[in-house]
């Protein structure tokens, strides 16, 4: 019976501790200002850096933009507690002129799942 009692004191003090780690999901720039872009400019990338400032390894699950003129891809493998990552942006200015502001979602093991970053810009024509 004491052993019993000893089992579920014992469950009881890990279970807390085990459901609270959770990772924390950090941009320290979460929008990136590239400045002004020529039109005729085939590509232009810029980088997110991603930290996890957690307890469990973050996962980046993926990223989506609502638009053809930027591709956004990042870190396949897990980012260890205190690592970065990252997420990068391609910026296809063709047919675009004047302030450009595009968000980039980045879906991630975090509550929230959904993290925004925007891509800023002026691009200029001939």
């Amino acid at each position: 019976m004491k052993l019993h009692l000893i089992f579920i004191y014992i469950i009881l003090l890990v279970t807390p501790a085990v459901s609270l780690a959770q990772t924390v999901v950090e941009f320290p720039a979460k929008t990136i200002d590239i400045g002004n872009v020529a039109e005729d400019t085939d590509s232009v990338n810029c980088v997110f850096e991603v930290v996890n400032k957690g307890d469990i390894p973050l996962i980046i699950l993926g990223v989506h933009v609502n638009c053809g003129c930027v591709k956004a891809t990042h870190s396949k493998e897990s980012i260890k507690p205190g690592d970065s990552g990252t997420v990068t942006a391609t910026l296809f200015p063709k047919g675009q002129s004047g302030r450009f502001l595009k968000t980039i979602y980045v879906y991630t093991n975090t509550t929230p799942r959904k993290n925004i970053v925007r891509l800023k810009a002026f691009i200029t024509t001939q």
